[in-house]
């Protein structure tokens, strides 16, 4: 991780004139801008124009992120009987999503991925679900996000698999994204994958040639294939709900279902 060159990047972010509160205490290390600034100076404005797109499960960790460390959780004071000074020190929301209170839990994280780093180069594979199919997943999220992972891994050790493009076992890492930079809905996978596998009697490494993976359209044929095979499925069984501007996808038939997600996907 190239820390160094991200801290020393000027963010379009400090454009913004907010004010800053004062630190808690003289000596404390506070950055010109935090996400919690942004949540209370433009959070009810941004919530408000993105009303049809978050959830309970995002308005609450907004509200969390916009607490911690204030008033509104509590605190306690803090008292040196020798010197003197008094500190108030407010509680904080311990949300899993918050900067602050994740950061140690971040940094511990990403020591441990680079533990288990192969001394091999390392490839970034996203796979993205079109606005139609996302719209789905925005209100059957357990549901379409499970069958998102399971065809990115399916399509990239499948492929990866065939003798004519790698002929080995691969692994990766992926991680969950549903916003995109312009911070709407747009759910996608990001995949960290080690140039090369095992092969198939694991008897030794086989590595890619260099900069190349697998091939593109390959890769997304199988994935869009395999997605839309696993949503189908789960239509049949009844398990995605559909609400609001979607509630007429629960009265189509299955044979409609198929042409819509294929038309979707193209």
């Amino acid at each position: 991780m190239a820390t160094t060159t991200i801290r020393g990047t000027r963010s379009p972010l400090d454009r913004l004139r907010l004010k800053r509160a004062s630190p808690a205490r003289a000596g404390t290390i506070r950055p010109a801008l935090e996400v919690a600034d942004i949540f209370r100076h433009h959070g009810a404005a941004s919530r408000q124009a993105h009303a049809a797109h978050l959830g309970r499960t995002e308005r609450r960790v907004m509200a969390a992120i916009e607490a911690c460390r204030t008033p509104a959780l509590g605190g306690h004071v803090e008292h040196c009987a020798d010197c003197g000074p008094v500190r108030c020190a407010y509680n904080s929301c311990r949300n899993r999503h918050c900067p602050k209170c994740q950061g140690l839990a971040r940094a511990d994280w990403l020591a441990e991925r680079q533990a288990e780093l192969l001394p091999v180069p390392y490839f970034h594979v996203v796979f993205t679900l079109p606005a139609a199919v996302a719209e789905i997943a925005f209100h059957n999220k357990a549901v379409v996000y499970a069958i998102l992972f399971r065809a990115a891994a399916e399509a990239l050790r499948s492929v990866a698999a065939d003798r004519r493009y790698l002929g080995a076992e691969i692994g990766a890492i992926a991680v969950l994204h549903t916003w995109g930079q312009a911070l709407h809905h747009h759910p996608h996978l990001h995949c960290i994958v080690p140039g090369g596998g095992i092969s198939p009697g694991q008897a030794r490494w086989i590595a890619c040639p260099p900069g190349f993976l697998l091939p593109v359209r390959m890769l997304s044929g199988r994935f869009r294939e395999g997605f839309l095979q696993q949503l189908r499925a789960a239509f049949a069984g009844g398990e995605p709900r559909f609400s609001g501007a979607l509630a007429g996808l629960a009265r189509i038939s299955h044979t409609t279902m198929r042409l819509w997600c294929l038309t979707a996907a193209i």
